[in-house]
């Protein structure tokens, strides 16, 4: 019976840090920003991302452009479009 008991608390335990650990977590993925020549800029190609800021970047290399202009840290919430769009930055 202690056994069991002990068991339990443990696998509770386990369950409450495992909760907390992905809270703590950032949202969304890093952006592959090393891909890109950001001093050259950015092509116009439309392959669109939306920012864990949800705005939406016409293509990754915009968001990570985005991010070495303003000094910011906007990760990739998914690809594709915004389900809650915001206003678009003039970087769009």
């Amino acid at each position: 019976m202690k056994v069991a008991g002990i068991f339990l608390l443990l696998s509770l335990a386990l369950c409450f840090y495992q909760g907390n650990a992905e809270m703590d977590a950032a949202p969304g993925i890093e952006a592959a920003c090393e891909n890109f020549n950001l001093r050259r800029g950015c092509t116009r190609e439309f392959d669109p991302v939306c920012g864990t800021d949800d705005v939406l970047y016409s293509n990754e290399c915009l968001l990570c452009l985005h991010n070495l202009q303003r000094s910011s840290h906007v990760r990739i919430k998914n690809r594709g479009m915004c389900r809650t769009p915001r206003a678009s930055s003039s970087l769009n």
